[in-house]
């Protein structure tokens, strides 16, 4: 009898930014390290494939962790997910556990994804594809719809939110750097101050928010007191007039 297997799927981790630094390094310096452009590129494309793999699995489309097989599931926990061909099984909840906590939904980049993963395939020359690849790490979620709500790059390079912007400002440029990578960069720092006016204008607005709700609840605070005090001089006349007529 075959023995079932349980593996649990393997997500590749985003791309150490000590190879993305390096890269810039040599780029403002004129050197063109193939090797280095390639292991970046081809990498950004891996953690590509197992975004979207990620977020199917999350849509009700999970995938075989041995051939890739899609199996559909219900999202119950206890769900079966099984792959005759390779006598594999695991439970749902056990594969969605497998993904969790490793910034692989993405949600608002999918054309910057899907662009990357296209033209990064049939591009010839180094300097297309580091281009490519410069491209897609200064773009940010939703930047397409106007939201610009946090750097794409941190589903794909290692680190929190404000980590990865304060490093792509920090990259190397110089004279010897491309001039669409340098357009690219402008682009960015744009982006950068627009985004962060909004999170601004957000934090004003959520604040001018909660100061309505707290004078609003101040006043109806301030409402209910009065009619407890009214209830209260109400009962004190009334029984001060029952004393009277006692006394009669």
């Amino acid at each position: 009898m075959t023995q079932i297997r349980h593996d649990r799927p393997t997500w590749p981790g985003r791309i150490p930014r000590h190879k993305i630094a390096e890269l810039y390094k040599k780029e403002a310096l004129g050197i063109c390290d193939e090797v280095l452009i390639d292991d970046v590129g081809i990498g950004l494309l891996v953690r590509i494939e197992h975004i979207f793999r990620a977020r199917k699995a999350n849509s009700g489309l999970a995938s075989c962790p041995l051939c890739q097989r899609e199996i559909p599931h219900d999202f119950d926990p206890a769900f079966q997910l099984r792959c005759e061909s390779c006598n594999w099984e695991l439970t749902w909840t056990e594969y969605q556990k497998s993904f969790q906590g490793k910034h692989l939904i993405a949600s608002g980049m999918d054309p910057f994804l899907k662009e990357y993963a296209e033209q990064y395939r049939v591009a010839k020359s180094p300097q297309e594809k580091m281009i490519l690849i410069d491209t897609l790490i200064h773009r940010y979620h939703w930047e397409l719809e106007g939201g610009l709500t946090g750097p794409g790059a941190r589903n794909l390079i290692g680190g929190k939110p404000n980590e990865v912007i304060d490093f792509l400002n920090q990259l190397s440029y110089g004279t010897s750097s491309s001039q669409e990578i340098l357009a690219t960069r402008q682009e960015w720092l744009d982006k950068v101050r627009t985004s962060r006016a909004q999170y601004a204008e957000a934090v004003k607005e959520r604040e001018l928010k909660d100061e309505k709700k707290r004078q609003k609840a101040e006043e109806k605070n301030r409402r209910r007191t009065l009619k407890a005090k009214a209830r209260q001089a109400g009962r004190a006349v009334r029984s001060n007039a029952g004393e009277v007529r006692d006394g009669t």
